[in-house]
């Protein structure tokens, strides 16, 4: 039986996460750490064993959890910002980079090896001509504040791997998108969705033309778990369909779905790239050829469990 603790299981990732274990695997065990008691959904778990309600920021909140349990590895997949609401920067450090920088010293002090993070794809490359997929070797150049403490969480990483001998996995995740997306700020193809199926019109920002590499979540937490199998230590993967989408192309296809749905442009200030496709030969080349959910079909999907 592997024991896994989940940093932010009761978020969009997270629940995707347990859902996947709960009707895929077997022989997993799960502790949830999050800043809420149970799932607001009321979605319940067999994979879970305990659920650790804290402040991810609070230390105090962390400790118990480490000394009640051994893990074989952590996901940390916890964020309390997103680019858009990364302004507030010395929030963004606090909650975040120096959040995670106090875990990795519990981690070593309760003799914790196994670390899985969960970054960006899109945040941490910085600017890009639409040709050009970003490689892991790539320069970063962060548009973000979000962004930026991404990118510095991933050296402390490798810092705690060289004199820690700490054992991080790195993934920078592209845009993940499906079932168990409940924000209406954040994840165009959801909120979309959602306005569609409320029949409220939608706001692009911008002229619609930006394009990004998109994931169905299911195939994320799949290619998720064969690189735990493998554990490619102090390796940084990227993770997305490598297939890029425009706004406005993601918005015709939810006008298909939903005849009636409606959008605008507005204006806006950049503070996230608009372009953005990555490199996944190394992924490819550890995990092997990948069949990815096609988009219409994750979309369709996506639709389905939003009517449900």
């Amino acid at each position: 039986m592997r024991n896994i603790l989940l940093l932010g299981g009761f978020g969009f990732i997270g629940t995707n996460i347990l859902k996947y274990i709960d009707s895929k695997l077997s022989g997993y065990t799960v502790t949830v750490f999050d800043k809420l008691p149970k799932h607001p959904y009321d979605i319940t778990f067999n994979c879970v064993k305990k659920i650790y309600a804290g402040d991810f920021g609070d230390t105090a909140s962390l400790r118990p959890v480490f000394e009640n349990d051994k893990f074989d590895f952590i996901i940390h997949a916890i964020s309390s910002t997103v680019p858009a609401t990364s302004s507030n920067f010395r929030y963004d450090i606090e909650s975040n980079l120096i959040a995670t920088v106090e875990l990795l010293r519990l981690l070593v002090e309760y003799d914790q090896k196994n670390i899985v993070y969960l970054s960006s794809g899109g945040a941490i490359y910085g600017k890009t001509n639409e040709m050009q997929k970003h490689k892991e070797t790539d320069s970063a150049y962060p548009l973000s504040s979000y962004g930026i403490v991404k990118l510095a969480i991933e050296k402390y990483l490798s810092l705690f791997y060289e004199r820690y001998q700490l054992r991080p996995l790195i993934l920078r995740l592209s845009n993940p998108f499906g079932p168990y997306h409940f924000s209406m700020k954040q994840g165009i193809i959801n909120v979309a969705l959602r306005s569609a199926k409320e029949h409220k019109p939608f706001v692009v920002w911008g002229d619609g033309k930006a394009k990004k590499d998109y994931i169905f979540i299911n195939d994320f937490c799949d290619i998720l778990f064969k690189l735990i199998e493998i554990y490619p230590v102090n390796e940084i993967i990227n993770i997305g369909s490598s297939h890029s989408l425009s706004v406005n192309d993601i918005l015709k296809e939810v006008s298909r779905l939903f005849p009636t749905f409606v959008w605008s442009y507005k204006s806006f200030e950049q503070f996230d790239v608009p372009y953005f496709e990555l490199d996944i030969r190394k992924l490819l080349a550890l995990i092997g050829d990948y069949q990815f959910t096609p988009f219409e079909e994750g979309l369709l999907e996506t639709k389905n469990w939003l009517l449900k």
